[in-house]
């Protein structure tokens, strides 16, 4: 059984945590309640106390991931940026926050079960809040840059695809790099990864 240390009262995030580790390595096949409290250490009936069953922990720990990855983007951008700069911005905090955080990444894009609508909404579902996020410095980039709206989703996901890119390699565990990641993103942008041509920093 794995020991693991947690504070008084930390048990719930100790589980989540414990979760997106174990659905990373096992898939939902391998996923239970049981096995969770094995890996943190504790009682097979230590998890109840915190979740009724094993979907309520699999949306506590899609909700964790959403509400931690949504702050660090939006914090990226509080302050008075130009929109270029703040793309930019948005774009090192979202490969900071999987170097921080590696784990998320195959958990939220593989096992969270979220749905990103690019191109518009889902009638009837909220957009995906770290997305919004994205979206919201993708508009208010574009529209200073005087772009038309109908280059709107085309120019989100290339830039999105730049980054989540190097997101996704630093996040495989197959995939080895003595480098900075962020000198990675650094060099993307110097050499003409930036939404304009024109550097508005």
């Amino acid at each position: 059984m794995k020991e693991t240390n947690y504070h008084h009262g930390d048990l719930r995030n100790t589980l989540i945590e414990n979760g997106i580790e174990l659905i990373n390595a096992e898939g939902i096949g391998g996923f239970s309640l049981r096995k969770v409290a094995a890996r943190c250490g504790v009682s097979h009936a230590a998890p109840y106390s915190h979740f009724k069953d094993v979907q309520e922990l699999l949306a506590a720990m899609a909700d964790h991931v959403t509400s931690r990855f949504t702050e660090s983007l939006q914090r990226s951008i509080d302050g008075d940026y130009v929109p270029q700069k703040a793309m930019n911005r948005l774009g090192t905090a979202y490969i900071a926050f999987f170097q921080q955080h590696p784990a998320y990444f195959p958990f939220l894009f593989f096992h969270s079960g979220i749905r990103i609508q690019v191109d518009g909404e889902v009638e009837g579902e909220p957009p995906y809040p770290p997305f919004a996020v994205f979206r919201e410095t993708g508009m208010r980039l574009f529209r200073s840059q005087g772009l038309p709206e109908q280059m709107d989703d085309k120019m989100l996901l290339a830039f999105w695809s730049l980054v989540h890119g190097v997101a996704s390699l630093l996040s495989s565990s197959g995939i080895r790099y003595s480098g900075d990641w962020q000198e990675v993103w650094q060099t993307i942008l110097q050499s003409g990864g930036n939404v304009h041509e024109n550097d508005r920093t």
